[in-house]
C-alpha cells in the first residue's frame, strides 16, 4: 500500500507526465472532511435553534441621552462580553457609589479610563458574522456605545482635562511642606473652582454607571444578594472569649 497522497513521475520515452493518486487515501480524507463539516453544521443549528428560541432581555436605561430601550439577546458572545464589561463595573470605582468624603477624584477618572479602553476592545473583538448576523450582538454593541458616547464623554471632555491640569500643579506646589503641612488629596481637590459643580456631574455619570452595571445583571442573570450579615470574631476578641469560656 503506498504511504504518500500521489507520486509523480515522467515518463522518458514519451515525455509524459505520469501522476499517480492513493485512491484510498483521498477517500479517507475526504470521508473525514465530511464528518467535520457534518459535526459543524450540528453544533452551529443546534446553537441558532436555542438563540432563536430565547426572549430577548429588554433593558431600559438613561444613558445621558436619555431612557433608551435595548433588546439583548443572551447568546454566548453577549453573555461573555456582558461578563467581561461587568466584572470591569463592580472591581472599579466606576459602578461603586462615591463617597465625596473620601475617593479621590482623579482615581475615579482613572476607573472611568479603564472602562472606556476595555469596552473599545471588547467592542472591536465582535466579528462582522456575530454583527450581521440576524443582528444578533446589535444591540449591545449601541447599549455599550451609547454609554461612552452619552454618559462618560460628556463629562470628560468638560472637566477631566481641566481638573488634571489644576491638581497636577497643586500637589506640585506641596512637594517643598513637609509631611505635617502636606494637605490630603481629598482636601486639595475641595478647592477646585468648580468642585461643586464638578460633583454634581461626577455623581450623575456615576448614577448612570450603577444603573448599566445593574441592567447588565439582566443579562447574566446574576442574582442580587445581600452582603454577609454574620458576626467577625476578630483574633484577639476570640482569645478573649477562650479565656472567659475557661473561668
Amino acid at each position: 500500500m503506498k504511504e504518500s497522497l500521489f507520486e509523480i513521475a515522467i515518463d522518458k520515452s514519451n515525455h509524459h507526465l505520469l501522476i499517480d493518486f492513493n485512491i484510498i487515501m483521498l477517500i479517507i480524507i475526504a470521508v473525514l472532511l465530511l464528518i467535520g463539516f457534518l459535526i459543524y453544521k450540528y453544533y452551529k443549528n443546534k446553537t441558532d435553534i436555542v438563540e432563536s428560541n430565547i426572549e430577548p432581555v429588554e433593558i431600559t436605561l438613561n444613558t445621558g441621552a436619555g431612557n433608551i430601550k435595548y433588546k439583548i439577546i443572551r447568546n454566548y458572545a453577549n453573555i461573555e462580553i456582558a461578563h467581561k464589561l461587568y466584572i470591569e463595573l463592580t472591581t472599579r470605582k466606576a459602578a461603586i457609589k462615591i463617597d465625596e468624603e473620601n475617593d479621590v477624584i482623579v482615581e475615579i477618572y482613572n476607573s472611568w479610563y479603564d472602562l472606556f479602553k476595555i469596552t473599545r476592545e471588547e467592542l472591536k473583538s465582535f466579528s462582522g458574522d456575530l454583527i450581521e448576523s440576524n443582528n444578533k450582538s446589535k444591540e449591545l454593541i449601541y447599549l455599550a456605545t451609547d454609554i461612552l458616547n452619552f454618559g462618560l464623554r460628556p463629562h470628560l471632555t468638560k472637566y477631566q482635562a481641566k481638573f488634571r491640569k489644576w491638581y497636577d500643579e497643586r500637589l506640585e506646589s506641596e512637594k517643598h511642606l513637609d509631611d505635617k503641612n502636606k494637605r490630603t488629596p481629598q482636601e486639595i481637590q475641595r478647592e477646585y473652582v468648580n468642585y461643586n459643580e464638578l460633583m454634581i456631574s461626577l455623581k450623575s455619570v456615576n448614577e448612570i454607571l450603577i444603573n448599566y452595571k445593574e441592567e447588565l445583571e439582566k443579562i447574566l442573570k446574576y442574582e442580587k444578594h445581600d452582603p454577609p450579615t454574620k458576626n467577625i470574631v476578630h483574633l484577639a476578641d476570640s482569645d478573649k472569649i477562650q479565656d472567659d469560656s475557661n473561668k
